[in-house]
C-alpha cells in the first residue's frame, strides 16, 4: 500500500477502480459481442471491411452513436492488468506464480499492441527467372505515374478525383470518366476518340466482392492538350499489363493502376517452381519454390515450401498459391512483415513458468 499513498487522494481512487475486477467483468462480455458482430458481419462486409470496423478500431460507429472499438477495450483491460500488477499484487513469495502469469497476460497484449501497430501484409509474385525487390499489398489499390520510367507520383485510389490528378505536373490535362473500385472489362466496338487499350475494352463498375483481393480496380480518363494522335480516352486497370504511355514534350508518362508497393532491403529470384497434382485431376496437392536470396551482395538459396517459410530480416515469406498466365507459371509467396511476433511466445513461456510455480507452491503448504 505505500505505493499508493504517493498518489493524490483522487489519483488513488481512478486507480483503485481501474485495478478493480468489475472492470474486467464489464469489458469482457463487450469484447465478446464484439467478436460475434465482426464474426457475423464477415458473410456481407467481406473479412478486411469487418475487421477494419470491428477489430482494428478504437471507436464502433452504429449510425450516430459511438461505442468502444476492440483498440479501446482491450486498452482499459491493459490498463487494469497494469494497475492490478503494479499497485495492488501481493508481493509475496507464495504468490509468486500468479504475479509470473499476470506478467505473461500483460505481455501477451503488449505484443498484440505492436503487432497491431506494426504488421505488414503483401504478397510476392514471381516468374521463373525473374528478381523480385517489392511486395504488392492486399487491399490498398494505387495510382502509380510514371515520367520516363521513373516514378514522379503515385495516389491512393480513395483520393483519386480530378481536382488530385490537376495537382501533378503534367504538360496536358487529365480528366476521370470512370473510376471503379471494381471494374468488369468488356468489349468496346467504337474506338473513334479512345487510345491504347481503351480502343478495345471499357470498364463497367460492379459490386465489390466481400474478398478485397477479388477486386479488379481501374480508371478511364481523358487526355487533352497532349496533341492530337495522343487526345482521347485512355485505360488503366488493375492486372492488365497494357497500361496508359502518353508521350508529350519529349517525355514518356506512364499510369499504372495497381497495388501499393513497399521496397524490401534484399531481392529475392526464383529459380524454380514446382507444382504436384493429385493424380487424375488439376488440382494442385502441393506447390513450392527455389528462390536465391541477394542481399548487398551476397547470394544464398532456398526452398519454399507450404510448410516451410523463409525469414529473413524480419519479413516472412509463405509459399501462399500460383498463377498460370499466358507467359508462363508465377509463384506467389505471402509475405509478412510483424516485428511483435516473438511476444506470444514469450508470454506463453511466461504463463506456463508461472502456472507451474504456483501448482508447485500450492502443493508445498498442503503438504
Amino acid at each position: 500500500m505505500a505505493e499508493q499513498e504517493k498518489f493524490p487522494k483522487d489519483w488513488r481512487q481512478w486507480l483503485k477502480t481501474m485495478a478493480s475486477p468489475s472492470v474486467v467483468f464489464f469489458t469482457m462480455p463487450w469484447l465478446i459481442i464484439l467478436l460475434v458482430l465482426g464474426t457475423v458481419a464477415q458473410r456481407e462486409m467481406g473479412l478486411f471491411d469487418a475487421q477494419k470496423l470491428f477489430f482494428s478500431s478504437w471507436i464502433l460507429w452504429m449510425g450516430p452513436i459511438p461505442l468502444p472499438g476492440a483498440y479501446t477495450t482491450l486498452g482499459v483491460i491493459t490498463l487494469c492488468l497494469l494497475a492490478k500488477f503494479l499497485l495492488y499484487s501481493p508481493w509475496k513469495a507464495h504468490q509468486a506464480g500468479i504475479i509470473l502469469a499476470h506478467l505473461g497476460v500483460l505481455v501477451l497484449l503488449v505484443g498484440g499492441l505492436v503487432t497491431a501497430a506494426s504488421q505488414r501484409e503483401g504478397f510476392l509474385m514471381l516468374r521463373e527467372g525473374e528478381n523480385g525487390s517489392t511486395i504488392s499489398d492486399y487491399h490498398q489499390r494505387m495510382l502509380h505515374i510514371e515520367k520516363n520510367g521513373a516514378p514522379l507520383t503515385a495516389i491512393e485510389f480513395e483520393n483519386i478525383n480530378n481536382r488530385t490528378l490537376a495537382q501533378i505536373d503534367l504538360p496536358f490535362t487529365i480528366e476521370i470518366e470512370t473510376l471503379c473500385k471494381n471494374c468488369r472489362p468488356v468489349m468496346h466496338a467504337e474506338p473513334e476518340g479512345r487510345q491504347g487499350f481503351a480502343q478495345k475494352v471499357d470498364l463497367t463498375p460492379i459490386k465489390r466482392d466481400t474478398s478485397d483481393e477479388a477486386n479488379m480496380a481501374g480508371m478511364v480518363f481523358a487526355v487533352r492538350d497532349a496533341g492530337k494522335d495522343q487526345n482521347g480516352l485512355w485505360l488503366a486497370v488493375e492486372e492488365i499489363p497494357m497500361h496508359p504511355e502518353i508521350e508529350a514534350k519529349g517525355h514518356i508518362y506512364s499510369f499504372v493502376m495497381g497495388r501499393a508497393r513497399t521496397a524490401l532491403p534484399f531481392s529475392i529470384e526464383l529459380k524454380d517452381f514446382k507444382r504436384e497434382l493429385h493424380p487424375g485431376t488439376e488440382m494442385a496437392r502441393g506447390f513450392a519454390s527455389d528462390v536465391i536470396v541477394h542481399d548487398n551482395g551476397v547470394q544464398w538459396p532456398y526452398h519454399i515450401s507450404m510448410n516451410e517459410p523463409l525469414r529473413h530480416k524480419g519479413y516472412t515469406f509463405y509459399q501462399a498459391s500460383f498463377s498460370i498466365r499466358p507467359d508462363g507459371e508465377y509463384s506467389v509467396l505471402s509475405v509478412v512483415q510483424n516485428k511483435g511476433r516473438i511476444f506470444p511466445y514469450i508470454a506463453s513461456a511466461i504463463i506456463f513458468i508461472g502456472l507451474l510455480l504456483h501448482v508447485i507452491l500450492r502443493l508445498r503448504r498442503t503438504t
